[in-house]
């Protein structure tokens, strides 16, 4: 009788469950309505910031079961496509909400553009093998030629309102207006765009020379000189030190002395924006990136963004740069992006 009794209470509270929560399921398409295949849908009640995951089929299909009833986001970030999120999804108990997904390709998926250049640097690279290398004076040596960023973790930026509305109008429109379509400057958040790109350390500075886009190089001036007073630029000012990676009270081995490059930059414009999603910043941007070259083959990066014109708090995001290969055998090219530019007239958003 007891075992029944707890089968019975049991049944009870499954039942209880089910019928307090609700389901999220639909097709994930690209923009001319063809699935997409293996794509992570991700489902954030706006309440208890409690996650659930999916995956999309073969087909495109997707669902989310099991959800308590409230509002959700659903965030989707597949290799080849642009950022997706939807802020406002409704679940009811007791019910299945259709919700099909609608990605917009990052690239026009055209013959020698498509989604699969994109995604293929996106994913990890084998990498050459061995111990981090140094400079003369004991420095960690960063230069050599790098993939573009591999996010590890995108963190969670909490926009202004009005900043969320206009990240909302610009993913509306299909992001028709960024800035890179009119071959101006990509984001501050967006390091070594599409392809392999490359850092030469000096004794006085560190200089990142880009393949892709404008402008094709940044420096990092090393000499302690001060940002000037006033900028208004598109990248920012930067100006580096080395600091030890050694957490408080755990001491300093022989190696962490000063081994994280640490990068200071301000004085943005607010014209940019500050990813391919479309999210804004203002002039109040703050930016500080710790790169830590853990091996031969891998350059860490945090990027800690504080921006209180844009953002309720500041939030970092965190990511992995794999090595090219040989300087001598992998170099950049050329990218003129207003040579032969035709992206424009084809912006034409939603």
């Amino acid at each position: 009788m007891r075992f029944a009794f707890l089968l019975a209470l049991a049944a009870a509270a499954f039942s209880q469950s089910t019928a307090s929560s609700g389901a999220v399921s639909g097709t994930v398409l690209d923009l001319i309505g063809e699935p997409v295949a293996d794509a992570p849908i991700q489902a954030v009640n706006t309440a208890t910031k409690a996650v659930f995951n999916a995956k999309s089929t073969g087909k495109g299909a997707y669902s989310l079961a099991a959800l308590p009833a409230g509002t959700y986001s659903i965030v989707v970030n597949a290799p080849g496509f642009n950022p997706y999120a939807e802020p406002n999804v409704t679940v009811a108990a007791g019910k299945t909400t259709r919700f099909d997904i609608h990605l917009v390709d990052f690239q026009f998926n055209t013959l020698g553009d498509g989604r699969d250049i994109r995604a293929a640097l996106l994913v990890e690279h084998p990498t050459p093998k061995g111990p981090a290398p140094r400079t003369a004076d004991g420095k960690p040596d960063l230069s050599g030629m790098w993939h573009p960023l591999r996010v590890t973790d995108p963190g969670k930026p909490e926009l202004l309102p009005w900043a969320a509305a206009l990240l909302k109008q610009r993913t509306e429109e299909n992001t028709k207006d960024s800035p890179m379509s009119q071959c101006l400057p990509r984001g501050a958040a967006l390091m070594g765009g599409l392809y392999p790109f490359k850092i030469v350390q000096l004794p006085g500075e560190i200089v990142l020379l880009f393949e892709d886009w404008v402008p094709d190089h940044r420096e990092i001036f090393m000499d302690g000189r001060p940002h000037p007073k006033d900028l208004y630029t598109w990248m920012g000012h930067a100006t580096g030190k080395w600091e030890s990676s050694a957490q408080p009270g755990r001491g300093v081995v022989r190696g962490q002395e000063a081994d994280t490059l640490v990068v200071d930059r301000v004085g943005f414009n607010d014209a940019s924006w500050l990813d391919n999603s479309g999210r804004a910043h203002t002039s109040q941007l703050h930016i500080v990136e710790r790169y830590h070259r853990t091996d031969f083959g891998h350059l860490e990066v945090q990027m800690d963004f504080d921006d209180p014109g844009a953002f309720a708090r500041p939030w970092s995001l965190k990511g992995v740069f794999d090595n090219a290969g040989d300087p001598r055998e992998v170099e950049i090219q050329e990218f003129i992006c207003n040579e032969n530019n035709r992206d424009t007239g084809h912006m034409v958003g939603k």
